[in-house]
Formats: C-alpha cells, sequence, structure tokens
C-alpha cells in the first residue's frame, strides 16, 4: 500500500503517527506513505522553469518517483511489485 498524505499541496507530511502503518504492517501488508515538494517547491508555475518541460509540477514527479521507487524495490521488503494499491486523502487522492 503507497499512502499519498493530504494538505491540500501547501502543507501535510508522511511523518504523523497517524501515518505509521503499524496497523496495515499487523495484518502482513506492506506500507509505504511518502512526502512530496508541497507549495511554491512543489507546484510553482513560471516561464522560465517551464523550459525544463514539466511546468512546475515537481510534487508530482516527486509521487512518481516514489512509485517507481516502490514498483523497483518492495519486493525486498516482501511486497509485491504486481499488487500495489495507491490512497490518499484530499490532496493525495487527486488524480
Amino acid at each position: 500500500v503507497v499512502y499519498f498524505h493530504g494538505g491540500g499541496f501547501v502543507n501535510g507530511g508522511s511523518s504523523p503517527a497517524i501515518y505509521s502503518g503499524e496497523n496495515f504492517a499487523r495484518d502482513g501488508v506492506v506500507f509505504v506513505s511518502i512526502n512530496y515538494r508541497l507549495g511554491r517547491y512543489g507546484f510553482f508555475a513560471h516561464p522560465g522553469l517551464a523550459a525544463e518541460g514539466y511546468g512546475g509540477n515537481y510534487g508530482y514527479l516527486d509521487q512518481i518517483a516514489a512509485l517507481q521507487w516502490v514498483q523497483a524495490n518492495i519486493a525486498a521488503f516482501g511486497g509485491d511489485p504486481k499488487r500495489v494499491t495507491v490512497f490518499g486523502d484530499n490532496a493525495g487522492g487527486q488524480p
């Protein structure tokens, strides 16, 4: 299970105890909770940055990188890269 925290893309994080994944682990589920860039560091759109081709969506790029990492490494933690569930709340649940 991969969890993306909420916070309206401006605050939040995966460090609060509520996101520890302890209850998932008790049931044998591998739980991954990630952080991603927020606010202007994650979503600042500026013409100078758009020349790079990303358009200021660095927070989303962080999420994509996390999912790629999970695919490449989750087996080492007892997970199955073919059976990954992604969920979140608020901004973490946006498509």
